[in-house]
């Protein structure tokens, strides 16, 4: 009987630093663990590269836990590797992996002209110039709000420039993964699904 492989904090961080970089070579990472009384974590910081979206699916297969908000609740994910010999069930080091992506004054020109460029009937009704980097930065755009696109949706130009943002990315192709591909979730412990939200990380046919 295969015993289970037992990851750190620091092991699975390793892990993840490997992955982005088989996915995204060419883009910096800071790739950071953490260890407290109540559990670890692992923190993904870069800036431009790839959209969230696209980082998630390669790193968030290895958390090791996942929460459930409407119950408070912490549930324990299951993982398996491939080895030589076959399935190996494998406990990862870190409860979660946070990924954040912060943005270039050239990705915040590029997002604010694109929002111009789309709304631009809207803005000439108003008035209003392309918004800028400056505005951005200082949040002055969330005071900005277009007649017949804003005011009905609470949304404002800051929404719109964060948004077209977190959509684009500056990496095409995903590279795959061979160390990502090597873990993957089994299941997870169901409480969610049976008592709380019906959250569930365990994979499906759909």
């Amino acid at each position: 009987m295969s015993t289970t492989l037992y990851l750190s904090c620091a092991e699975t961080a390793k892990l993840v630093r490997a992955a982005l970089k088989e996915a995204f070579p060419g883009v910096k990472f800071s790739v950071r663990s953490s260890t407290y009384s109540m559990g670890a974590s692992i923190r993904v910081g870069w800036v431009d590269g790839p959209n969230t979206k696209q980082v998630d699916a390669v790193v968030g297969g290895f958390s090791g836990s996942y929460f459930d908000g409407s119950i408070d609740y912490k549930g324990s994910v299951y993982h398996m590797t491939t080895t030589p010999e076959g399935f190996q069930q494998v406990s990862m080091g870190a409860d979660s992996v946070h990924t954040s992506r912060e943005h270039s004054d050239e990705a915040v020109t590029r997002a604010c002209e694109a929002v111009y460029r789309r709304y631009l009937g809207n803005f000439e009704a108003d008035g209003v110039a392309c918004p800028t980097v400056e505005q951005y930065r200082k949040g002055a755009l969330w005071n900005v709000r277009l007649s017949g696109l804003h005011g009905w949706n609470h949304r404002n130009l800051q929404d719109e420039v964060n948004e077209a943002l977190w959509k684009h990315s500056f990496v095409m192709r995903v590279q795959k993964s061979t160390t990502a591909a090597r873990f993957f979730v089994t299941h997870d412990d169901g409480y969610s699904m049976s008592c709380g939200s019906g959250h569930s990380v365990a994979p499906s046919d759909d």
